[in-house]
């Protein structure tokens, strides 16, 4: 398991307070857990992040990310006792596992998986849910247990709040006190955490999201519309004869080109959902959660004659559309459509949506 950046204790930072954020939404219980269990998945580079609430003798699946096809779903349940999650149910005491061959109670659930972290969510002494987080590499939560269970005791407050009112209001007062005292206690952090994470997802030149981030973003909506089987719309943009342009008037003036540009694509595409990324050269990238080709050709077209109303380029848009399958297959196969269509436009003339 790994946290990004050079700075183990900001990255963990950085993690605990995106948590806690998401635990001071405004969210229905399923929806707030998916959430943890996404950016858990994303932060920690791990294939299996599930939590689980106990209902009597049984406990039931409420949230789940998984890399790779697994035999657990939202509303899975088993028997207390079975496998390690069981195991945790029943006692009470968290579990780590390096090898997994070596734990007689282990049930696969994602085929693979080698080292596992199972670690209950406690409310005023009873176990409410319980986190388990699961990795195809031997040893890889060896030394991360304080950091989950952490993160375990962020959780709880939030499965509490989501259950009442009461509770809500004083979850908020205890994660904005947690909030506060990280804050304060790792305050010579903040510059370095948001010069990491302004690095880590930011092109330098246009001020755009970067590919790292482009890809991470994907990945991340190509799962959720999987789930829900909502559509996914990709537009893939090239600025058309950037390189003559290049050649004939400097490296500086192609730059200024690209910010203009990337200037323009921003201003258009308003969702707070969306992301528009400098995609490598003169590509870019416009990413369009729950939208379908109809909506997406009509965005792409309104792109295409914005740019081409400045009299200075014109550029060449592939749409591609889908509903992901669950195999994991998404993000490659929508990148590779609208890379094609992209190059049908540009071969039929440049400046026109394919």
């Amino acid at each position: 398991m790994r946290l990004p950046g050079d700075d183990p204790r900001a990255a963990q930072l950085e993690l605990l307070n995106e948590i806690a954020r998401i635990a001071t939404l405004d969210l229905e219980l399923r929806p707030m857990l998916q959430r943890i269990t996404d950016t858990l998945a994303m932060k920690l580079d791990c294939e299996f992040v599930a939590l689980v609430t106990i209902h009597g003798d049984r406990f039931l699946c409420e949230a789940l990310t998984s890399q790779f096809e697994t035999s657990v779903y939202v509303g899975y349940g088993r028997e207390l006792g079975s496998g390690v999650v069981g195991a945790v149910a029943a006692t009470g005491e968290a579990i780590v596992i390096d090898d997994v061959r070596e734990f007689p109670n282990y049930v696969e659930t994602l085929p693979g998986g080698a080292a596992e972290i199972c670690v209950p969510v406690n409310h005023h002494g009873q176990i409410v849910a319980i986190l388990n987080l699961e990795s195809m590499r031997i040893g890889a939560f060896r030394g991360h247990e304080k950091l989950i269970e952490t993160v375990a005791d962020q959780i709880s407050g939030a499965i509490a709040s989501a259950q009442s009112h009461a509770a809500m209001r004083a979850m908020m007062v205890q994660l904005e006190e947690k909030t506060k005292a990280l804050e304060e206690a790792n305050a010579h952090l903040a510059n370095a955490i948001e010069t990491l994470h302004r690095i880590s997802t930011q092109d330098g030149l246009t001020g755009l999201s970067n590919r790292r981030h482009f890809d991470e973003t994907l990945a991340l909506e190509c799962r959720r519309a999987a789930r829900t089987q909502a559509s996914i719309s990709l537009l893939m943009l090239d600025i058309d004869y950037f390189k003559p342009f290049n050649d004939a008037h400097g490296h500086q003036a192609g730059d200024e080109l690209l910010r203009r540009v990337a200037q323009m694509l921003q201003e258009t595409v308003h969702r707070a959902a969306d992301l528009v990324a400098r995609y490598g050269g003169e590509e870019f990238v416009v990413l369009l959660p729950e939208t379908n080709a109809e909506d997406a050709h009509r965005i792409a077209e309104t792109l295409r004659a914005r740019i081409a109303g400045s009299g200075t380029v014109t550029v060449s848009i592939g749409v591609a559309t889908l509903v992901p399958p669950r195999d994991g297959s998404a993000c490659a196969e929508i990148v590779r459509r609208a890379d094609e269509r992209l190059y049908e436009a540009k071969r039929a003339g440049r400046n026109r949506v394919c």
